[in-house]
């Protein structure tokens, strides 16, 4: 009987200690990939028709020494080669967590048949490579297909930049609001008077 007792003990402490170890290795996992980096290379479609190319950290982990490598030059239909900026010829020394580039590539409608025409309606390859601060490599391979909202609707979100464009027009018109009460008040009273009359005829 003593030695079933002991058995079972022995039993229970296994089974607590496998659990214990279980939980710190979950723990020690996701503490980890939250510190892992996750560089992200996208064509971005906030702006449609305006197609931009955006690089983000989409984790907690600060990324370095963040080096691309393209299948083709990403260039827009007027010729600039957006694949040619610094940090993406020269790479980043450094992207914080949450942290993003974004460059404009080109509108929607000459893009695509720019890309047509080089042949590249299944995108651009990018392979980025970047290190975390422990030292750890990482890889990532990521397509740049505008082709996805070819024939498609779209909507164009509204931003800062629409509302600023919004206020200054507001702005306009009330200075021309503004000028035409400022003549009309500098009008001698009898031309009002005439003006006034001729209204009332």
């Amino acid at each position: 009987m003593q030695f079933v007792f002991v058995v079972v003990i022995a039993a229970g402490y296994y089974f607590l200690f496998k659990v214990g170890r279980d939980t710190l290795d979950e723990m020690r996992a996701q503490r980890t990939a939250v510190g892992r980096p996750q560089i992200l290379v996208d064509d971005d479609y906030d702006r449609l028709p305006e197609v931009d190319v955006v690089v983000r950290n989409v984790s907690q982990g600060a990324a370095r020494d963040i080096t691309f490598e393209f299948s083709a030059p990403v260039e827009s239909s007027g010729g600039f080669v957006v694949s040619d900026l610094p940090h993406f010829k020269f790479g980043m020394d450094c992207l914080a967590p949450g942290g993003e580039i974004s460059s404009h590539w080109d509108h929607l409608d000459s893009l695509l048949p720019h890309l047509r025409q080089k042949g590249l309606e299944g995108g651009i390859v990018v392979t980025t490579t970047y290190w975390d601060m422990a030292g750890e490599q990482y890889a990532s391979r990521w397509r740049l297909n505008p082709f996805v909202y070819e024939s498609r609707r779209y909507v164009r979100h509204t931003g800062m930049g629409d509302l600023v464009e919004a206020v200054e027009g507001l702005s306009e018109d009330a200075k021309k609001i503004s000028d035409s009460i400022d003549r009309l008040a500098s009008r001698p009273e009898s031309e009002r008077e005439d003006g006034a009359r001729q209204q009332a005829e």
